[in-house]
């Protein structure tokens, strides 16, 4: 086929995909020409697709739907997510304020408790977690989405990882929240310190400030139709990258003001953020076969 007949499959709305996406790694076009040695034979379904096959009994088949954003479930949390985050606003307006004002100062934790108690900059801080912790899921099912070829269909995903993805990766979520809560908890009995306390907290902190002054950019993101939205989507990229980059200020601060080694640094990032974010994109490329 010509590179001119597959633009105009495309222009016409048909998704071109390999051979090898729909029957496997080994397969290719046969490149000669047909032949039939004339007339036909009826074949059974064990000559046809093998020994244990058998042909359906009439009736139709439901379908699903091929898009994981466009789920009962996808739509629901984002309703969830924009009224939990309205709810924040009204309750916690002042520890929001004085995220915004001091979004780039490190002492804005100590001024919020000085400010408005211990015990509500926690509720505080707790609730806005919770929601980032969705966000960032909902924004991992869009971003997947996105970046795989073709339809969704050509990968043959099941229909409950459809129906149930934006669950599955909340719960990979909560899986790199063990693994770091435990990490923090495992060194710091280890080594005797207080240090890895510091650490966490320095991580929590900026994922709630991250929450709180990302939540308005990834929402219109979020609410928009895939393949559209790109701009919204390149602001959200952007500041995400800054704010990661005051959080890793924040840990390199620290560890020059303990007079700790950059290699140990470095090892900290590695092992706390991007070995679990390694796995958790290494699952779904297998999953989605990319």
């Amino acid at each position: 086929m010509s590179s001119t007949e597959l633009t105009y499959l495309k222009e016409s709305g048909y998704h071109v995909v390999k051979p090898q996406r729909l029957f496997g790694r080994n397969s290719a076009l046969h490149t000669g020409e047909v032949t039939s040695e004339g007339g036909y034979r009826e074949v059974t379904s064990e000559e046809m697709f093998g020994t244990y096959s058998e042909l359906g009994t009439g009736g139709s088949y439901t379908t699903f739907n091929e898009s994981l954003t466009d789920t009962m479930l996808f739509q629901s949390m984002v309703l969830i997510t924009l009224v939990a985050y309205l709810a924040i606003i009204v309750r916690s307006w002042g520890f929001m304020r004085s995220i915004w004002s001091d979004v780039f100062k490190t002492n804005s934790d100590r001024r919020m408790a000085f400010e408005g108690g211990e015990l509500p900059l926690q509720r505080f801080k707790l609730s806005a977690a919770l929601l980032g912790l969705m966000v960032v899921a909902l924004s991992i099912i869009r971003i997947v989405e996105m970046v795989t070829p073709g339809p969704l269909a050509a990968y043959h995903i099941s229909e409950t990882m459809y129906t149930w993805a934006p669950l599955i990766a909340v719960a990979a979520l909560l899986g790199i929240v063990a693994w770091n809560f435990a990490l923090h908890k495992l060194v710091g009995s280890v080594i005797n310190s207080d240090s890895l306390a510091v650490m966490a907290h320095i991580g929590y902190t900026n994922f709630v400030r991250m929450v709180v002054v990302l939540y308005p950019i990834a929402a219109i993101w979020l609410l928009t139709a895939v393949g559209t939205g790109i701009g919204w989507g390149i602001t959200l990229s952007i500041s995400v990258c800054v704010l990661l980059l005051l959080y890793i200020k924040d840990t390199f601060v620290f560890f020059i003001g303990k007079k700790i080694s950059i290699f140990y640094w470095i090892l900290y990032l590695c092992t706390a953020i991007l070995l679990p974010t390694s796995f958790i994109i290494k699952l779904i490329a297998e999953q989605v076969n990319i």
